[in-house]
């Protein structure tokens, strides 16, 4: 077996004196057997970002927060020093979790030391000496199981009273000792009170417990103690202690929206008037006040929409016209029923209540553009002319009729040189660029 490396710096510090064998493989932690003091205790190793498979990461570590405000701008900025920091949050979170849990009375481990992002922890056995086995590998009666998922669902209450969902619990997370069950694996628990998916979180853990117990006592299915608990844990009537039901019932009551603006109102009017009686200026308005007439909009007051295209020549819309030869959604025939049971439009009558266009006709009367007519009775642009009678494009192309570029170039260098001869002076010399020969190393001669 090969020794992990944070096991070896906690057997060279003396936090155990030896790693027994492999206990258990998780998604994102390795569990081993050591001895310690003379006794067997588990050592929980965290794998590293890369080997772990947990997923959804972000949807857990909402809400978390560190003391340390350098610490909080590096872990949001996700440089090397913040993903090292957060990957400290998320194996501080499991510890702080149990911690708090176990002075709240609920049943998890009891953890001994946190060293190097390694958890040592009670030993949790099955009353003979051997690990205490999973719930998912026990089969129960319907007597087991019922009485186990309410003794579950009363240490489900007592986390979220203490502020603390796991958020993973399922048949996998829970150890059945001689004592009893007991819950495993907190480093994705959140606080409800800072979390927004801690609802959605909490009503699954219940469902998961619900559809394994559930096997063996099928009425179980049918209670929704997730939904009752967080209903009153909002209402700040959840105790330890609280009798639940099972049942619940979805509030149908509507939040009225303009009692809570009209509460912001009342508050910035009662502000502006301390402040006039102190003989201040009034303060900024933070937003426009809302006025109940102004959205309240009756359907009849509410315009109605003439149409959904614009219109084209011939009093079709593009939308209409865009379809082609499809006589459905796109494109409505003429002479028939409408939709809204009013009558289609004749083939020759407009919107307006006008005539249609004839074929040959135009709008102002004339006739229409066939034949080579022009819209000024003037001959068409063809056999190469231009609007301004020059020339069409088709004629000489243009590099015909670009300038001589290099010919002007040497015609310049000749009247330069023909200034400066004709001053007595000669015409001067092109100077050419030498190239620089390459630097050789010699070696020195004793």
């Amino acid at each position: 077996m090969r020794t992990p490396a944070g096991l070896i710096s906690l057997m060279e510090t003396g936090v155990i004196d030896g790693v027994i064998r492999p206990l258990m493989a998780g998604k994102e932690a390795q569990v081993y057997l050591v001895s310690a003091n003379g006794e067997e205790r588990v050592a929980k190793v965290y794998k590293d970002t890369q080997h772990r498979s947990f997923k959804h990461r972000a949807e857990y570590t909402e809400g978390r927060k560190v003391k340390n405000s350098r610490q909080q701008r590096a872990m949001n900025k996700r440089s090397r020093y913040g993903r090292s920091e957060v990957e400290a949050a998320w194996h501080n979170a499991e510890v702080d979790a149990i911690y708090k849990l176990n002075a709240a009375g609920v049943r998890v481990p009891e953890p001994f030391d946190f060293v190097d992002s390694v958890l040592v922890m009670e030993l949790i056995d099955d009353g003979e000496g051997n690990p205490a086995p999973r719930m998912v590998d026990i089969a129960f009666t319907k007597r087991e199981a019922k009485g186990l998922f309410l003794h579950l669902i009363r240490e489900v209450v007592k986390m979220l009273c203490a502020g603390v969902v796991h958020a993973d619990l399922s048949d996998f997370n829970i150890l059945i000792s001689a004592e009893g069950p007991v819950i495993i694996d907190f480093p994705q628990a959140v606080d409800p009170a800072n979390n927004r998916n801690a609802r959605k979180l909490l009503i699954r853990d219940v469902h998961n417990l619900t559809q394994f117990l559930g096997r063996f006592a099928p009425e179980l299915r049918h209670t929704k103690y997730g939904e009752e608990m967080w209903a009153l844990y909002e209402k700040s009537d959840l105790q330890p202690d609280t009798p639940l039901t099972g049942r619940f019932r979805k509030s149908e009551h509507k939040a009225d929206t303009w009692a809570l603006l009209e509460e912001i109102e009342a508050a910035e009017e009662e502000a502006r008037r301390r402040r006039e009686a102190l003989g201040l200026p009034p303060p900024r308005p933070a937003r426009r006040p809302v006025i109940r007439e102004e959205i309240e909009e009756t359907p009849e007051e509410s315009p109605k929409k003439e149409g959904r295209g614009r219109r084209r020549r011939g009093g079709r819309s593009e939308s209409s016209s865009a379809g082609g030869g499809q006589q459905g959604r796109g494109q409505q025939g003429r002479g028939g029923q409408r939709r809204d049971g009013g009558q289609r439009r004749d083939e020759g009558e407009r919107r307006d209540g006008g005539q249609r266009h004839d074929e040959g006709q135009r709008r102002d009367g004339g006739p229409r553009r066939d034949g080579g007519q022009r819209r000024d009775s003037g001959p068409r642009r063809e056999s190469g002319q231009r609007r301004d009678s020059g020339p069409r494009r088709d004629g000489p192309r243009r590099e015909e009729q670009r300038p001589d570029r290099e010919g002007e170039r040497v015609r310049r260098e000749d009247r330069v040189a023909a200034g400066s001869a004709s001053e007595g002076g000669e015409a001067p010399k092109r100077r050419r660029r030498r190239r620089r020969k390459p630097r050789t190393s010699v070696k020195s001669e004793g």
